[in-house]
């Protein structure tokens, strides 16, 4: 069973899948946010055909993002904050206190943020599966900055000059530099992210203030890693060499993190292989589960 439902906030509709699986293999729930620019039924249903774990599964539109809109139906700022304490409102108005996390780019932060908003409730931590989150991918905050500003150039020529192929190109040429340039996926990479072309510049400002503000508070970035329990992280072997060694590092320092490696894939791993990150969600969610965790 798969349906669609609205939730009306004070300033945002969000547009929500529920999934449910009566055939799962365990009765667990989880929450899969997308990335920036694309919505989480092209971002998940794919993957979805191979898993069988959870028994729920809840898909948000991130606002500004899928079918998610401010009531004017018209683009604005977001931030990580907004979107978290959004995401937060819907799991209260659901009753879900206890699920697992599956977060990508974007989505792996608001993840991170929400765990940290929920942890500081008192509330049930989640087992997360994160897919090169945003903020992570390099371990120097200062050289983090430096790549998100070419975000920003990105954001900005869209916003500005309305030339959304030149901003795509710009964001993909700083997220995945070493891709394997094939027409058909530049064309269908571009059509993904020219869907709402301003929500998705505004994501990408939001995470690039939010690198801005680790980088004066140096601190903030670690509060937010250290509120995680266990959390595997998945990345593309074509990524840029420095975000695995920052997540091999992460691996090492937190005894419950693990880090995967994607052969043949870069920052758009999800849509690349969804098979392969299904079954990888899996082993990792099943082996939490054995582990008593």
């Amino acid at each position: 069973m798969s349906e669609i439902n609205y939730l009306n906030l004070e300033n945002v509709t969000l547009r929500y899948r529920l999934v449910y699986n009566p055939d799962s293999k365990t009765k667990a729930s989880c929450l899969m946010l997308h990335g920036a620019g694309v919505g989480a039924d092209i971002t998940y249903l794919p993957i979805l055909e191979h898993l069988n774990y959870w028994r729920w599964i809840l898909l948000p539109d991130l606002t500004g993002m899928g079918e998610s809109y401010f009531l004017e139906k018209k683009e604005k700022p977001v931030s990580i904050d907004s979107l978290a304490l959004e995401i937060n409102a819907l799991l209260m108005s659901l009753e879900w206190d206890v699920f697992d996390l599956v977060g990508y780019s974007l989505g792996g932060l608001v993840g991170l943020r929400l765990n940290q908003l929920r942890k500081e409730q008192r509330k049930v931590p989640s087992k997360m599966a994160l897919l090169e989150p945003a903020s992570l991918d390099r371990e120097d905050l200062a050289t983090l900055a430096i790549v998100r500003e070419r975000y920003r150039e990105a954001s900005t020529v869209i916003r500005k000059t309305g030339d959304v192929e030149q901003g795509v190109a710009l964001f993909m040429n700083s997220v995945a530099p070493n891709r394997r340039k094939h027409p058909v996926a530049e064309a269908t990479t571009q059509s993904r992210l020219a869907h709402r072309p301003h929500g998705f510049a505004y994501a990408l400002d939001a995470v690039t203030n939010w690198v801005q503000d680790m980088v004066n508070n140096p601190d903030a970035r670690n509060e937010l890693i250290e509120c995680v329990d266990s959390a595997l992280l998945l990345s593309g072997a074509l990524s840029n060499e420095a975000l695995r060694s920052h997540y091999d590092a992460l691996a090492s320092r937190y005894p419950n993190w693990r880090h995967s490696v994607l052969s043949g894939c870069d920052h758009s791993l999800p849509f690349q292989k969804p098979k392969r990150v299904a079954m990888l969600l899996t082993d990792w969610f099943e082996s939490e589960l054995d582990s008593g965790e």
